[in-house]
């Protein structure tokens, strides 16, 4: 029954750091704990994106099954790789194109400066939503939902699956939270560092991640 689980983590382990580099709850994850009593809120933020990324998984593994069950082919589960991979390399060409330059590369989005003040419900859904309404996100949670599915066929090794897999892609987020709890105010400065360049470069960091992970998401389904 959990034979084919390290095979599976292998496989999926450059999607899972794919969604461990998204900047925007990175750049979030830092806000929230720079701000006065923000550990707890912080911590939230967390675990609303760890199950933000076990639902959008955990669906298209389902999803995935279901279809093998229905006597769906492996061609075209496949395809729907391929898919996946060509519409995340696109999607990237488009973020680097779009990419703010000069001065408005400094500027962040309205929503982060708000964070700082987040409740912790809030927080929660903000992490949520970072999982499981984005896009990108999406694309990584399907490509590897899909592979976890049409892979393993029963419960248990699937459910580890999927939970590796958010343990990976939530740890970067995880990262500067616990730097805050243990480090506390010595960790600020760096953080404040950490946060400057991220605001600088998350357009160019989503870019050149989905144009790299598209491209392994294709090689994949090839190899």
């Amino acid at each position: 029954m959990w034979s084919q689980l390290g095979q599976v983590v292998a496989e999926f382990f450059p999607l899972a750091v794919g969604v461990a580099l998204s900047p925007l709850p990175l750049i979030a994850a830092v806000i929230i704990s720079l701000g006065s009593g923000g550990g707890g809120r912080a911590v939230a933020l967390v675990a609303g994106r760890f199950l933000g990324v076990v639902v959008v998984v955990g669906v298209f593994a389902a999803l995935s099954e279901l279809f093998a069950d229905a006597g769906g082919s492996a061609i075209v589960l496949s395809a729907l790789n391929v898919l996946l991979g060509l519409a995340m390399m696109v999607f990237g060409v488009l973020t680097w194109a779009r990419r703010p330059r000069g001065d408005e590369a400094d500027s962040p989005p309205k929503w982060m400066a708000s964070l700082t003040g987040v409740s912790g419900p809030s927080a929660f859904g903000l992490g949520f939503t970072l999982s499981a309404a984005n896009v990108k996100e999406l694309a990584f949670g399907a490509g590897a939902g899909i592979l976890i599915g049409g892979t393993l066929t029963e419960a248990p090794p699937t459910i580890a699956a999927v939970a590796i897999f958010a343990a990976i892609g939530t740890v970067t987020a995880a990262a500067p939270v616990l730097a805050v709890l243990i480090g506390g105010e010595r960790i600020r400065p760096a953080l404040d560092r950490l946060h400057a360049a991220l605001i600088r470069s998350s357009r160019t960091i989503t870019a050149v991640v989905l144009v790299l992970f598209g491209a392994v998401l294709l090689s994949s389904s090839f190899g």
